[in-house]
C-alpha cells in the first residue's frame, strides 16, 4: 500500500480518536465553570433566598438564608416555611418559627406570566387563629415573589381555589405584596389613606438575633410620599409590636428629592442625638435605607445632615449614596 494512503489513514484515525474524547465538542459542557457574575449567587450550588417567618410578636420577618438550587427552587422555598420538628429546631434560637401549619404539602405548583398558582393539602387551613391565617398567606405571597419571576400568587386547597379561611380571611383570586404587618388604625382615619411600608427594629428575647422588621401604616396620601414615609419612620412603631425606631423623634425631615434613581434625604441636626454606638448608628441608617427603597425605581439612597454629607458620629461616612440592599436580614440558619 503506498505510503501516502497509509499516512492519510492514520491522520483521519487521530482525528477521530480526538473527537471521541470531547475535545471538539461545540457550546454548553457541563464542566464549564459558571460566569463570573453567577459565582457570588452559586457557592457549593446554594442560592441565597428570602423568606418570611414569624417572630415572637407574632410579625413576618424577612430572612435570607442559603438553600440548595435545585429545580422548582419556588416549591422548595415555599417547604421551609412549613412547621416540623426540624424547621422549628433551626430557627428556634433566633426567636423565629415557621409560617404554615404542620403537614401541609404542597399538591402543585406553576409559574406563568408572572403568577405562581399553589395547590396546598387540606392541612394549610390548620392555623390557630385569623393572625396565624393571615400570617400564612402573607409568607407564601411574600416568599414567592421574591422571586424574579413571581408578581402575584393564587392559592388552592385540594386542587380548588381557596375563598375564605376557616377563621375568618377572605382571599381574593389573586393576592399581591401589600399590607404585611399591617398596624391598626384609629376609627377617625381620613379618606385617602395609603399604605407605606416601615422598616424597624427587632430582636429576639434571648438577644440572638437582631432584625428589621416590615410594617405597613395608612396615612394621608401627599405629593412627595417618600418624605411622609420617612417623617413616619421617625415617629415610631405603634406600641405593643416589640419593635424599636432608633431616629430621634425631634429629628426633621428638611427635604426629600429624586433624581432618577437616586433619593437624596436631607435631615436636620437631631438625627446625631441618638444616643452613640456603632450597632445604633448603623441600624438608623439601614432602616431609613430599606424604607426608601421599596419605593419603586429607587435604587440608591443619599442622607445628608443640614444639608451637608458629614461623618455621623460613629464614622458612617454620608458621602457616598447607598445602595439598595439586595437581601434584608442575613442569617446563616
Amino acid at each position: 500500500m503506498p505510503k501516502k494512503v497509509i499516512c492519510l489513514i492514520i491522520l483521519i484515525y487521530l482525528v477521530l480518536s480526538i473527537a471521541g474524547c470531547g475535545l471538539f465538542k461545540k457550546g454548553g459542557e457541563k464542566s464549564a465553570p459558571p460566569p463570573a457574575e453567577d459565582t457570588e449567587q452559586v457557592q457549593a450550588n446554594m442560592r441565597k433566598t428570602v423568606f418570611y417567618f414569624v417572630n415572637e410578636n407574632n410579625l413576618l420577618v424577612p430572612v435570607t438564608k442559603d438553600i440548595p438550587w435545585v429545580e422548582g427552587i419556588g416549591r422548595a422555598a415555599l417547604e421551609c416555611l412549613v412547621d416540623s420538628l426540624e424547621i422549628r429546631a433551626e430557627l428556634a434560637e433566633k426567636g423565629l418559627k415557621p409560617s404554615l401549619p404542620e403537614g401541609t404539602k404542597i399538591l402543585g405548583m406553576t409559574i406563568r406570566d408572572g403568577l405562581a398558582k399553589v395547590d396546598f393539602s387540606k392541612e394549610f387551613l390548620n392555623s390557630a387563629d385569623k393572625v396565624a391565617e393571615q400570617n400564612a398567606i402573607n409568607s407564601v405571597v411574600y416568599t414567592l415573589t421574591e422571586f424574579p419571576a413571581v408578581e402575584k400568587v393564587q392559592i388552592l386547597v385540594d386542587g380548588k381555589p381557596l375563598k375564605k379561611c376557616p377563621k375568618g380571611t377572605v382571599i381574593k383570586d389573586v393576592l399581591y405584596r401589600e399590607k404585611i404587618n399591617l398596624e391598626p388604625t384609629g376609627g377617625d382615619a381620613g379618606k385617602d389613606l395609603v399604605p407605606v411600608t416601615l422598616y424597624f427594629k427587632s430582636s429576639s428575647q434571648n438577644g440572638s438575633f437582631t432584625y428589621f422588621v416590615p410594617v405597613t401604616r395608612m396615612v394621608n396620601k401627599s405629593d412627595n410620599m417618600i418624605k411622609t414615609a420617612v417623617e413616619e419612620l421617625i415617629k415610631g412603631p405603634a406600641g405593643n409590636m416589640g419593635l424599636v425606631s432608633v431616629l430621634p423623634q425631634d429629628t426633621r425631615v428638611l427635604d426629600v428629592s429624586q433624581k432618577e434613581s437616586e433619593v437624596v434625604i436631607n435631615f436636620s441636626k437631631e438625627i446625631e442625638g441618638y444616643g452613640g454606638g456603632v450597632d445604633v448608628e448603623q441600624a438608623l441608617v439601614n432602616s431609613v435605607v430599606l424604607t426608601v427603597s421599596q419605593f419603586p425605581g429607587v435604587e440608591k439612597v443619599s442622607l445628608q445632615v443640614e444639608g451637608k454629607t458629614e461623618v455621623l458620629p460613629e464614622g458612617t461616612v454620608l458621602e457616598n449614596p447607598i445602595l439598595k440592599p439586595t437581601y434584608v436580614n442575613p442569617s446563616n440558619i
